[in-house]
């Protein structure tokens, strides 16, 4: 038998073959594995940002509505910026 039909006919030899292949495939490959890895890593983060920022857009335009009342202006500029009326004193409390 020679080689080329003993190639054919060992299994060991197609399964080390096939292994060498996916590999290359999976390292040297312009869009390989590792890289669709390392990049639904990124999506999954952004996802996750996305998620955040939309969060805080809810929340600040929620603030911003509320700051269109009067009261509740004076209230979050007492609170926020330590804003005062005239006859007034602030202490602090830490």
């Amino acid at each position: 038998m020679n080689a080329i039909g003993k190639f054919f006919n060992d299994r060991r030899l197609w399964v080390i073959t096939i292994a060498v292949f996916v590999l290359v495939v999976a390292v040297f490959d312009k869009n390989n594995l590792i890289e669709a890895w390392r990049l639904r890593q990124k999506i999954n983060e952004l996802e996750a940002q996305k998620e955040y920022y939309q969060q805080k857009i809810t929340e600040d335009s929620t603030i911003l509505e509320n700051l269109r009342d009067d009261d509740f202006l004076e209230r979050y500029a007492r609170e926020h910026y330590l804003m005062k009326r005239k006859d007034e004193t602030i202490y602090l409390l830490r």
